[in-house]
């Protein structure tokens, strides 16, 4: 039998660009996204609707972490979330998980929320 979990959030793009705008120092980007996260996102025409998307995405991961009862012990920096050569989004565990799962990503937005949704299944 497979074993899967699955993990879902959905995040204000509003607030999310609220914090970015209070922000000056950088200490919530470099606390949460990697480098090339940032890069991405800032590449973007609205970069706070992608920023909130991968949060999402982030939240959603440890969602399915904690759902198999695993203790989640790992930063938001430690997941990542990238892009695939058509767009598609796909997550990069850190290696404590990504020995033992593997992780398929979607993430959505409009103009107000943005949505990840996460299934992990084991090796």
């Amino acid at each position: 039998m497979t074993e899967l979990s699955i993990g879902v959030d959905i995040v204000s793009i509003d607030r999310v660009e609220k914090i970015l705008n209070s922000d000056i120092s950088g200490r919530f980007l470099d606390r949460v996204f990697t480098d090339e996260e940032i890069i991405y996102c800032e590449s973007r025409v609205r970069p706070s609707q992608h920023f909130a998307g991968r949060f999402a995405a982030k939240e959603a991961v440890k969602k399915a972490i904690m759902s198999k009862g695993m203790n989640y012990q790992t930063i938001f920096k430690d997941i990542e979330i990238k892009s695939k050569y058509n767009g598609a989004p796909f997550v990069k565990l850190p290696i404590k998980y990504s020995s033992n799962f593997s992780c398929e990503c979607s993430i959505s937005h409009d103009s107000d929320s943005a949505v990840a949704f996460v299934i992990m299944q084991k090796k």
